[in-house]
């Protein structure tokens, strides 16, 4: 896709703002809706649906950047959020460019892989791992229901990030035609 400079800057910029928002509206009290204590991590679909359809490299600045917002609210796992969904965004988005085409069905399967990924994942090394007094329920009493929240919640993002991403991937229109 052929962007001008300018266009390529302001979608790096309008990317990190949308990142920027989803890691405030996530990781701040009272700005998201928490159902049974169940959080939603809008991090996780927000980075995965920006960096499908986009080079390798810019998908995973763009998690790395969601990441290393999402640790700093963390005092436990510094680096976990950023290292993994750094890696994932990756691999999604090479998967998208090479392989399989990008559609709502692909975004959402990838999303949901993901979350369930992360939440087994966080909840093995930073859990269970470390002996914590009921470790074993919190899979099913936290970590599941959040996951389950979150996977509800990827269509509405993906429909609402679709338009951004359509308007700011437009290509320079020839002068010559």
């Amino acid at each position: 896709m052929d962007l001008s400079y300018k266009q390529r800057t302001l979608k790096v910029a309008v990317y990190l703002i949308l990142t920027a928002a989803a890691a405030l509206i996530q990781n701040t009290e009272g700005l998201t809706l928490e159902i049974g204590g169940a959080r939603c991590f809008l991090l996780l679909p927000v980075c995965m649906i920006l960096g499908t359809g986009e080079d390798e490299r810019f998908a995973a600045v763009i998690a790395l950047a969601g990441g290393m917002l999402w640790d700093l609210s963390s005092g436990v796992h510094l680096g976990f959020n950023a290292i993994y969904m750094c890696i994932i965004c990756f691999f999604g988005s090479a998967l998208v460019t090479y392989i399989i085409r990008n559609t709502f069905i692909t975004n959402f399967i990838f999303s949901a892989v993901f979350i369930l990924l992360y939440c087994l994942l966080y909840w093995l090394f930073f859990i269970i791992i470390r002996d914590v007094r009921g470790a074993e329920l919190s899979l099913f009493t936290f970590y599941l229901p959040s996951a389950l929240y979150t996977i509800i919640a990827t269509p509405v993002i993906y429909f609402s990030l679709k338009p951004i991403k359509q308007a700011l991937n437009k290509p320079i229109r020839q002068l010559n035609q």
